[in-house]
């Protein structure tokens, strides 16, 4: 009998400590994350359809999800990642002329602080529709979560670089490609000295203007994307006209529908100038050896993960399990996306 009861007695025990173990590892297993790659317009439809749980992607297509009914913010870049990397203005190896260089530098900071500058919202918001086709209001939540920059962030700049090696991103290593370490590889890539001189210029004088460019320039930029905002503002401004650059006779404007066909132009030396994402840029400096530099920041922020409108996801940790957009790896919104769901597992589908 006491044999009996003390065998009941460690079956229970056997069967209390596998319980047990099972929870432990349940309560500890890594979430997951499926991404599937889209373009934008694809993952809004797929959203809309119910395909996806979600997508990451630039305004203003999160800000026309919510308009439209079917989308709903769940997080923006700049609340999760104060200045991170986002998009640059960078040139090819090719574009040797400092007069050039500086003055579409100077074309930027204007650009950026007419942006900036409060006096001119209303004109920001009609330049902002026009560039992207949407409603005014729409333009405003896309523009309101998009912080337009004169210059990258560097620090960040290096968070992200370390990040995307992390997941695999890039062939080689700052090292192998000469370089002492990672600092000299990004002070080799993002040149300041156009900007200082600029911003110097301008403190001294703000309504210093760069003499007259002489020459030709092609310059590209993903068409509709609300971080480019700029460029449009910069023509509309009549920036470009002032030093030297008329719009259809001595400036080309090419649009792209991402930042890797952008960096496929340079290497067909298809552009001299572009607005693009710092990821696709620096991976294609790394992995193709591209020779291209980075001569002023655009913008951070201007990301977000929108969810659809009728669901009841409230916080990342509902998305475990879930299936994603994002437009690409190496992306800046596949970026975003590790720093969104640190400690998930990411899986592509």
């Amino acid at each position: 009998m006491k044999k009996s009861i003390y065998i009941i007695i460690a079956i229970i025990i056997l069967t209390l400590s596998y319980a047990g173990v099972s929870l432990y590892e349940k309560s500890h297993a890594k979430k997951t994350i499926y991404v599937v790659s889209m373009t934008a317009d694809e993952m809004s439809a797929a959203l809309a359809n119910g395909t996806i749980e979600g997508f990451i992607s630039w305004e203003p297509y999160p800000a026309k999800s919510v308009a439209d009914g079917y989308g709903r913010y769940l997080v923006n870049s700049k609340d999760i990642w104060e200045n991170h990397p986002s998009c640059v203005l960078a040139i090819s190896e090719y574009l040797k002329d400092e007069d050039m260089i500086n003055a579409l530098v100077w074309v930027h900071v204007k650009s950026t602080r007419f942006i900036n500058n409060p006096a001119n919202r209303e004109k920001v918001l009609k330049y902002g529709s026009e560039f992207t086709g949407i409603d005014r209001a729409t333009a405003s939540a896309a523009i309101n979560n998009t912080l337009y920059l004169e210059f990258p962030d560097l620090p960040e700049t290096r968070k992200g670089f370390e990040m995307m090696d992390k997941a695999g991103a890039f062939k080689k290593t700052p090292a192998s490609m000469g370089y002492n370490d990672l600092d000299e590889f990004l002070s080799s890539t993002i040149l300041d000295r156009y900007y200082n001189d600029v911003r110097t210029r301008l403190e001294a004088d703000p309504d210093w203007t760069p003499p007259p460019i002489r020459g030709n320039l092609r310059f590209g930029f993903i068409d509709g994307n609300i971080h480019y905002l700029g460029v449009y503002v910069a023509q509309k401004e009549g920036y470009f006209a002032k030093v030297g650059l008329i719009p259809e006779k001595n400036i080309q404007f090419l649009r792209f529908r991402n930042g890797l066909a952008i960096t496929n132009a340079f290497n067909q030396r298809e552009v001299d100038i572009a607005t693009l994402g710092m990821p696709p840029l620096l991976r294609y400096r790394i992995n193709d050896n591209g020779k291209i530099y980075i001569i002023a920041g655009v913008n951070s922020g201007g990301t977000s993960l929108v969810v659809r409108a009728d669901s009841d996801i409230s916080s990342i940790e509902y998305l475990e399990g879930s299936t994603i957009a994002t437009p690409g790896f190496g992306s800046v919104q596949d970026l975003m996306m590790r720093k969104m769901f640190e400690g998930f597992e990411i899986k592509t589908v």
